[in-house]
């Protein structure tokens, strides 16, 4: 059973999507959805200074799915036209096209030998040559794979599917490492801690802290609704995530208990970005960002 929710879905259904890439100087690439395995969402990028577009790229249908960079400027990104691109960044011109068998929400992830990782709703999660799109392997799961991957320092893949599960996956073979059942679908992409474990989101109103190894289930926390953002880490090791219920969390990483609590006006599907002054970034549904901080 396809599974969909009012808000984030409702919103640019049209004929298609522009991806619109304005493109400054970058210190390191964006390798994955929230830029690295903390998803703190900071970027080490000096941004355009002007609203000025360089290239535009027409695909087959609307794009929810945030473009990963790759070290050589590559841009990847998945359509619901069931395609994934690969653009040159500077000039937006089409390398290769990998047609899955379903439209494509996730956010693809790139490992460190260049493979591009990214769920579909066919639900498979696919492992492609950065180079030339051919696939190396594909996972299959029971239902769709919106969850953005995260690739964890030995390679392996994390991602969550709408069957409720989080699965951990061998990078270059794709063979199922663990596979840890929720209460509920999990759109939410896993994050991961300095020291391998995985936190994630799940429509059951949980956030999870698993044994990056082993699939363990560390702690549990419970907010009032469901959790479809995607934690991101602080410095210290603090857990920010929102929730359905209109609020955002800050979770102590080791224990799972609760530092705070900002409640805002709407439900909060964004997932947190964190400032390096340690300042909590977070969109909500009352049309509001908020800047969260001492």
């Amino acid at each position: 059973m396809k599974i969909r929710t009012m808000g984030k879905r409702l919103s640019f259904i049209m004929l298609g999507m522009l991806m619109v890439i304005l493109v400054g100087c970058a210190k390191e690439t964006w390798t994955m959805f929230r830029h690295d395995v903390q998803h703190t969402g900071r970027s080490e990028y000096v941004g355009a200074q002007a609203a000025n577009e360089k290239w535009a790229f027409i695909t087959g249908g609307p794009v929810f799915s945030s473009p990963a960079i790759g070290k050589d400027g590559t841009v990847y990104v998945g359509s619901l036209d069931h395609k994934v691109y690969a653009l040159d960044g500077a000039t937006g011109t089409q390398k290769w096209a990998f047609t899955t068998g379903g439209p494509v929400w996730s956010s693809p992830g790139i490992g460190k030998d260049g493979t591009v990782y990214v769920g579909g709703d066919d639900g498979k999660v696919y492992a492609l040559d950065g180079a030339t799109g051919t696939q190396k392997w594909a996972f299959t799961t029971v239902y769709m794979v919106e969850s953005s991957p995260a690739i964890g320092k030995d390679g392996t893949v994390y991602v969550g599917s709408f069957e409720g599960k989080v699965y951990a996956l061998d990078g270059a073979t794709g063979t199922q490492k663990w596979a840890f059942t929720t209460g509920g679908v999990v759109w939410s992409s896993p994050a991961i801690g300095k020291d391998g474990t995985v936190y994630v989101g799940g429509n059951d109103g949980k956030v999870y802290a698993l044994d990056g190894a082993t699939g363990t289930q560390k702690w549990t926390f419970t907010t009032g609704n469901s959790v479809f953002s995607s934690p991101a880490i602080g410095k210290d090791g603090t857990v920010y995530v929102g929730s359905v219920d209109y609020k955002v969390y800050a979770l102590d990483g080791a224990t799972g208990n609760q530092k705070w609590a900002f409640t805002t006006g709407g439900v909060v599907w964004s997932s947190p970005a964190i400032g390096s002054d340690g300042t909590v970034y977070v969109g909500s549904n009352d049309f509001k960002v908020y800047a969260i901080g001492e």
